[in-house]
């Protein structure tokens, strides 16, 4: 038997939810997130913090040279010690974005591992392994998303051939006017290219020959789609031709400026690409402007970029973007995101975060679920002198609220059920094992049986929490029940506690029979845990704001 409290307590609030109770007054908080780029030579990561706005900022970038196509793109076959090296990276990458509190992850597959045979396989050992989820894409998404990326950095010339040297293929952009007017995806990699043609170093006449001829029969409807456009200017961008861009900079001299600050005339390229083709493997190491890793690949790279410049004599400059593959997917991410980035940008508290989060992910009611919530947290603080519990599991009892109905999205005629297991399974950020035990249980519990050991969730409770989560699913009901029409009629509540019972007074919009029988049905569960009665009554409130009827609040206020 709970002892009565020693105070009539007696409060009304308002009830209605004209946008949303739970809005931070603070500035919008942007979502962080990690974007992998799987490329067949490196594995690129950058974190940065999506803005509401559609802007974002670069936190960390990380990258990691895997060759994940070495020895293995003429065979279509990613090699065992390959993938090692993959998953390795994958992890510390993975590891320094959690360290960066990352919340979404992107991670995108291109040419190595969407060619490969055992693509698949890696894919699933790095879903089991590390819990990170990779989506292969198409060349021509690839090429898609590279031009969001580098659209984001540099301002094109009208029209442009944008240029993409990867591992395994080239992607090959024609930009008109802002819109891709001709895209495609060649298997003309730096990686692939050197496996199939080049065996000497330098490189031979007969490789040089054989590896031009090769490129130019590809480029033709690359070369076609140029012609066809008037393209003079070349956009290029990744490691490869990043590497020959700088080399071509520093033969003008400009080492202690960057690439991305030039527009360098095809002649000076050229001549730069003349000096890779005949340096040997040694200069090339010994050239500040060529990374280690790119040295023995980098010839093919020059040869691809000097044929395309002989055969369109009309390019006259080539710029370079620092921005690619991954920054086109932060932007992809943004736009197809943005709604949502906008929606729980106000909330900077973790946990508040992660439950609108859900609550958006699973399609949540949103006003009836605020409506349940705000009339649940205002039960607990009339109740509280009954409460078996800290004053904190308010919160617990307002997330449980938001969330209860989340198992729509499964079933309907089970959805309590389901709501306590998305709860349990959805990765709350900022909360204790318990906290989410108990929250999981208080929203599986909003409706049908009463909590019992015949549940072994909430039978694995401690008898003092099996207390608290049967108190505050019993608010929770009272609440569900006071919007039994999911339209939020009542606008007021006034609530007196005494010794004997819970009595609600409830203006409401329209017609109360709903409501007031409902919330009455709901408060069995109340009168057996609390020990109290619940009446619940219509009443007229004769208060406004803006308005609009609703009632002043009052304080607690003895009898």
């Amino acid at each position: 038997m709970i002892d009565s409290p020693p105070d009539v307590t007696e409060r009304a609030a308002c009830i209605r939810v004209p946008e949303t109770t739970y809005r931070a007054q603070e500035s919008a908080a942007p979502v962080r997130v990690c974007v992998i780029d799987l490329g067949t030579n490196s594995f690129h990561a950058v974190i940065v913090d999506a803005h509401p706005n559609g802007s974002f900022q670069v936190v960390d970038r990380m990258k990691e040279m895997v060759r994940l196509g070495q020895h293995g793109l003429s065979a279509q076959t990613l090699p065992q010690d390959a993938m090692q090296r993959g998953l390795r990276a994958l992890k510390r990458i993975h590891l320094l974005a959690r360290g960066w509190d990352a919340r979404e992850f992107l991670a995108f597959a291109t040419s190595a591992i969407r060619e490969a045979t055992n693509g698949g396989a890696f894919i699933q050992r790095v879903r089991e392994e590390i819990g990170l989820r990779i989506r292969p894409i198409s060349g021509e998404q690839e090429a898609d998303l590279i031009r969001q990326g580098v659209q984001r950095a540099v301002d094109l010339p009208d029209p442009a051939l944008l240029v993409d040297i990867g591992g395994g293929s080239v992607e090959f952009i024609v930009v008109a006017r802002g819109d891709n007017v001709f895209a495609t995806s060649l298997k003309l990699g730096a990686a692939r290219m050197t496996e199939r043609f080049v065996s000497s170093d330098p490189l031979s006449a007969d490789d040089h020959a054989a590896l031009r001829a090769h490129i130019e029969e590809a480029l033709a409807p690359v070369v076609a789609a140029c012609r066809e456009h008037g393209v003079s200017a070349v956009v290029g961008s990744s490691g490869t031709l990043k590497s020959l861009a700088r080399v071509a900079l520093e033969e003008q001299g400009g080492d202690h400026e960057t690439v991305f600050q030039h527009s360098l005339a095809t002649r000076a390229v050229q001549t730069a690409l003349d000096w890779v083709l005949a340096s040997t493997a040694d200069e090339r190491v010994a050239h500040p402007a060529i990374a280690p890793k790119r040295v023995d690949q980098i010839g093919a790279g020059a040869v691809l970029l000097n044929t395309l410049f002989d055969v369109l004599p009309t390019v006259e400059s080539l710029q370079v973007s620092p921005n690619a593959l991954r920054e086109g997917m932060v932007v992809h991410f943004i736009e197809t995101n943005y709604t949502r980035i906008q929606q729980i940008a106000p909330f900077r508290d973790p946990r508040r975060r992660s439950v609108h989060e859900i609550a958006y992910r699973f399609q949540w009611e949103e006003r009836h679920a605020q409506h349940v919530a705000a009339t649940a947290t205002f039960l607990f603080d009339v109740c509280r002198p009954l409460y078996e519990g800290p004053a904190t599991d308010a919160e617990l009892l307002e997330y449980a609220a938001l969330l209860h109905d989340v198992g729509y999205l499964l079933s309907h005629d089970q959805h309590h059920e389901h709501s306590g297991y998305l709860i349990r399974h959805a990765d709350l950020q900022g909360f204790r094992r318990e906290e989410i035990r108990m929250m999981s249980l208080v929203a599986r519990y909003h409706r049908g049986a009463a909590p019992s050991a015949d549940d072994p969730h909430f039978a694995a409770l401690p008898a003092a929490q099996q207390r608290r989560v049967r108190q505050l699913a019993a608010l929770l009901r009272i609440a569900e029940g006071l919007d039994r029409s999911h339209f939020q009629n009542v606008t007021a509540l006034r609530v007196r506690l005494n010794g004997d019972a819970l009595h609600l007074q409830v203006a409401t919009k329209g017609d109360p029979q709903l409501e007031v029988w409902s919330g009455e049905e709901e408060g069995a569960l109340f009168s057996s845990v609390f020990d109290r009665d619940i009446q619940v009554e219509p009443k007229a409130m004769n208060a406004s704001v803006g308005g609009e009827p609703e009632p002043a609040m009052t304080h607690a206020t003895p009898s």
